[in-house]
């Protein structure tokens, strides 16, 4: 059995995944990605046609994918930077940074040509939110549904 990173958090919803349909798969992936992206405050042109992608599916252009995979590394620059700092004064920020930078991530393992990357974005979504519970019980319900 191949072990995804999304077994250390979640063993179950990593064996519900496993056991789920492609088409469920991206499902459970794109209520993720729409769950955190609204909950960390993620926005932008890219991420709403990141998201629209997601729903209707086709092939993702190649100027899609970079945006976003420029998202997420300007973002992981950003709370890298502060936190680097020390400060305890800008440790919500260096927080709030990084959930946007994880949900940006999400995103570009959501969007990628490759459908063994949708448990990355699985991954990086539970870890953008402080409960994990808020993403893996829609997740599950998508994968069971």
């Amino acid at each position: 059995m191949i072990m995804f990173r999304l077994d250390s958090i979640s063993p179950e919803l990593a064996e519900s995944f496993r056991q789920a349909t492609p088409a469920r798969q991206r499902k459970a992936t794109l209520v993720a990605c729409t769950l955190v992206a609204s909950r960390v405050g993620l926005e932008g042109e890219e991420v709403v046609a990141a998201l629209e992608h997601l729903r209707h599916g086709g092939e993702v252009a190649r100027d899609l994918l970079r945006k976003i995979e420029s998202l997420a590394a300007r973002l992981d620059d950003e709370y890298l930077c502060l936190d680097e700092q020390g400060d305890e004064a800008t440790r919500p920020e260096v927080l709030r940074l990084f959930s946007k930078a994880r949900a940006a991530s999400a995103l570009g393992f959501a969007l990628s040509e490759d459908p063994g990357q949708l448990h990355e974005a699985l991954y990086e979504a539970i870890v953008a939110v402080e409960d994990a519970t808020e993403v893996i019980r829609p997740v599950e319900g998508a994968l069971q549904s």
